[in-house]
């Protein structure tokens, strides 16, 4: 399967990684407006550097779009009219009109568009997950996620840059709005508080508390912050029948499983160290590799992508509108 990167930042890096670990997968061409960057890149991996995709578009299979998130639609766009299956990282888009003509475009073109969730591919939301849909926990009566750190560096960083960013709500609580709907189902509607720390950076959102009112009339939170001087995360969920949780140090590694139901004496802890490393990469890259091979869809969608940009909107209105919001 021969892929093409565009762009050669860092998530790029890790993809590169998992992508040269796939024996089925060869990079051959490398996208980046730097034209140094995309040289390094290729040179790293035996690939070709090209500074616009069309020109290597004759020669891949599929794309991998790693660029800031506004950026996402043309890229992706342009790649599926070609004929080419496409991995997008999150979120799908920016803008929820950006991510419908990216999912409409898949089906118009009949070719496979994956949002790069990797939290999916992790083995601790895996065993929560289990638990859940195999009845342990009964009902669900309540999820939360919890994740606090310093989510942009020193430096320069596209998350911060005026002219690309788009904000944690959209960029960063994708990835848990989507481990919500994975693991407890569909959101009905939103009440949110978003604050921005940094008067630096207006329009940069780095705080938010959401609860969410799920489809079967549980409810869900998420608290987030990139300002935290501490580093923690949480996920759980409390059912009818017992509750479970995930946790660890930092915003994504997870150190210890936990649950207790009606029918266990005690609680039971499970050691897991599932770090956030280059493994959940190369699982969802492997993923999508052989979905495209045997002419399945990927179990991360374009539509999945594109709901969980609808409830990042919800909360950014929620918030401004100061009310619920109905998804």
């Amino acid at each position: 399967m021969n892929i093409g990167i565009v762009g050669a930042g860092g998530i790029a890096r890790t993809h590169v990684e998992a992508l040269k670990a796939i024996p089925k997968a060869r990079i051959v061409a490398v996208v980046d407006v730097v034209e140094e960057r995309a040289q390094a890149m290729a040179a790293s991996c035996g690939a070709i550097a090209c500074p616009r995709l069309q020109d290597c578009l004759d020669k891949v299979d599929m794309v991998h779009v790693l660029t800031p998130p506004s950026t996402h639609r043309d890229i992706a766009v342009e790649a599926m009219a070609a004929g080419k299956h496409v991995v997008c990282e999150k979120p799908i888009a920016a803008s929820i009109a950006d991510g419908r003509a990216m999912v409409d475009a898949a089906h118009t073109y009949g070719v496979k568009l994956m949002v790069a969730f990797n939290m999916r591919f992790r083995k601790g939301f895996a065993m929560l997950r289990e638990v859940v849909r195999d009845g342990s926990l009964g009902e669900v009566v309540s999820f939360w996620s919890q994740r606090l750190g310093a989510g942009v560096g020193q430096g320069y960083n596209w998350r911060t840059d005026p002219e690309l960013l788009c904000g944690m709500s959209v960029e960063s609580l994708s990835h848990d709005i989507d481990l919500l709907r994975w693991i407890v189902g569909e959101v009905v509607d939103v009440r949110a508080s978003v604050l921005e720390s940094r008067p630096d950076l207006p329009g940069f959102d780095d705080n938010a508390s959401v609860a969410l009112t799920l489809a079967n009339g549980g409810i869900a939170l998420i608290h987030a912050s990139w300002s935290s001087r501490l580093a923690r995360n949480s996920r759980g969920v409390v059912g009818t029948k017992g509750t479970a949780l995930v946790e660890g140090g930092g915003l994504w590694e997870l150190r210890e499983f936990c649950i207790k139901t009606d029918n266990m004496p005690y609680e039971t802890s499970t050691i897991i160290n599932d770090a956030f490393d280059v493994k959940s990469y190369v699982a969802e890259n492997e993923h999508f590799v052989k979905c495209v091979e045997q002419g399945r869809e990927p179990s991360v969608s374009g539509e999945d992508g594109l709901r969980a940009l609808r409830i990042s909107h919800a909360i950014l209105a929620s918030s401004r509108r100061d009310c619920a919001v109905t998804v």
